[in-house]
């Protein structure tokens, strides 16, 4: 298991219920982009219901408490590094 995978073990299991891949995730990660909770979304599910952007959330805050993103405001965060 790789650091990537240890920032999302928390929400893991959420993330399988809602169908959200962790490739995805890694996919987003491109350092210096700004990513935006709505949009994330959108991109993912399409029309994502509350549950969707809620787990969607989750995994972008352990990410940045995991050191990836960096929180910069409410729903918008910035890449700092990309999942090895």
């Amino acid at each position: 298991m790789d650091d990537f995978e240890r920032a999302l073990e928390p929400v893991v299991r959420r993330m399988e219920r809602v169908k959200l891949p962790a490739s995805f995730l890694r996919e987003a990660l491109v350092p210096g982009a700004t990513l935006k909770l709505g949009a994330l979304a959108m991109r993912w599910a399409g029309m994502p219901n509350k549950n969707e952007r809620a787990v969607l959330r989750e995994a972008l805050d352990a990410l940045a408490n995991a050191g990836y993103l960096e929180h910069l405001e409410e729903e918008t965060w910035r890449v700092v590094r990309a999942a090895e």
